[in-house]
C-alpha cells in the first residue's frame, strides 16, 4: 500500500476511535463501526440489510462480552473453567463480527480503505464498550439509591450482576440493631439469595415466579424480596434490588398495600392517601381493612408501630 494510503488509514483509525470514545451507549459504538464501513464502501456495494444486521449483532456481541467478563467470585479469585469458556466464546463471537465488518471493506477492493482499520480498532472498541457499561451501571445504581432514600424504602440491598452488594440503606442497619440480628449472617444470606438471580440475568434470563424472587430465612425471621431494575436496553445495565422485611405472617402486603399503609401511617389521612395514589377514598378504606387484617392491628397508631418494626417504613 502506498505511503499516502497508510497515512490515510491512520487518520481513518484515529477518526473512528474518536467517535467510539465519544459514544454514550453500546448502540452508538456499534453505529460508529457500521457507519465507518458504509461511508467507505462504494454506493453500489452497500447492502442496507446486511449493515443493519451487522449493527444489531455488534451490540449483542458487546453485551455478551461484558456479561461474560463478570466473575461472580470476585476479581481476586481468578476465573473458573466455566466462566473462562464463556468469556472465550463471547470474545470469539465479537471478533467474528469485527471480521465481518472488515471483510465488507476488503471486498470493496479500495486503494485507500480496507478492513485493517476495523481490525486494528477491535480491542480498543471492546475496552470502550466495557467502560461505558460499567459507568452506566454505576450511575444507574446511584439513581436507584437516591430514589429509594427519597421514598423511605424498607431495608434494602442493591446488587450488581456479578453478585456484589453496591449499596445498602441505613434502615437495614436500623433493623439489624432493633431486632438484634447478626449483620454478617444477614448479608451472607442475602448474597446467597441474590447469586442465582444475578446469574440468570447474566445469561439474559429474566427470573420469574414468586418462589424465585422471594425467600424466607427461618432462623432469622426475615423475608427477602427481589426486584429486577433495568437501566436501559443493555442487558449489562440491570441491577437487583433486594428488600428485607421481618414479617412474621405467611401473607405479605402487596406493593400497593405497602404504599397505602405508609401514607396512612405517616399522614393519618385517607384523603391524602387517595389523592397521592389517585384512587377513591373508598378504595383506600378497602385497602386499610385488608392491611389491618394482614398486619394484625386495629388502628393507625398500631399500624405505624408495626410498619416501622417490620422495616416497611422509616422511624421518625
Amino acid at each position: 500500500m502506498p505511503i499516502g494510503a497508510v497515512g490515510f488509514q491512520l487518520r481513518a483509525l484515529a477518526d473512528l476511535l474518536q467517535r467510539v470514545y465519544a459514544a454514550t451507549d453500546l448502540s452508538q459504538i456499534s453505529r460508529c463501526i457500521v457507519m465507518h464501513v458504509r461511508d467507505w464502501m462504494p454506493p453500489e456495494a452497500r447492502n442496507v440489510a446486511a449493515l443493519e444486521n451487522l449493527e444489531q449483532r455488534l451490540v449483542t456481541s458487546l453485551e455478551d462480552l461484558y456479561l461474560a467478563s463478570l466473575d461472580p467470585e470476585g476479581p481476586a479469585s481468578g476465573m473458573n473453567a466455566g466462566l473462562a469458556e464463556r468469556v472465550s466464546t463471547a470474545e470469539t463471537y465479537y471478533q467474528s463480527q469485527i471480521d465481518v465488518a472488515a471483510r465488507m471493506l476488503d471486498r470493496a477492493e479500495l486503494v485507500t480503505a480496507d478492513g485493517s482499520v476495523i481490525r486494528a480498532a477491535g480491542d480498543a472498541v471492546a475496552d470502550a464498550a466495557m467502560d461505558i457499561v460499567r459507568r452506566r451501571s454505576a450511575a444507574f445504581a446511584l439513581e436507584i439509591a437516591r430514589d429509594q432514600e427519597k421514598l423511605g424504602a424498607p431495608p434494602s440491598l442493591l446488587f450488581q450482576l456479578d453478585g456484589r452488594i453496591v449499596w445498602t440503606n441505613h434502615w437495614l442497619l436500623e433493623m439489624v440493631d432493633h431486632r438484634g440480628l447478626d449483620k454478617g449472617r444477614l448479608l451472607q444470606s442475602a448474597c446467597r439469595f441474590a447469586a442465582p438471580l444475578c446469574a440468570s440475568l447474566r445469561r439474559r434470563e429474566e427470573p420469574h415466579g414468586k418462589k424465585r424472587l422471594r425467600q424466607r430465612i427461618e432462623d432469622m425471621g426475615v423475608h427477602f424480596r427481589a426486584i429486577v431494575k433495568h437501566g436501559g436496553e443493555s442487558a449489562g445495565e440491570a441491577l437487583l434490588l433486594v428488600e428485607v422485611t421481618g414479617a412474621i405472617r405467611a401473607i405479605e402486603l402487596s406493593p400497593r398495600e405497602v404504599e397505602v399503609a405508609r401514607l396512612v401511617a405517616q399522614h393519618g389521612s385517607y384523603q391524602t392517601a387517595a389523592d397521592t395514589i389517585d384512587v377513591s377514598i373508598d378504595s383506600v378504606r378497602t385497602y386499610i381493612r385488608r392491611i389491618y387484617r394482614k398486619m394484625g392491628v386495629s388502628n393507625r397508631a398500631q399500624l405505624k408501630v408495626r410498619m416501622i418494626r417490620e422495616g416497611l417504613m422509616p422511624s421518625e
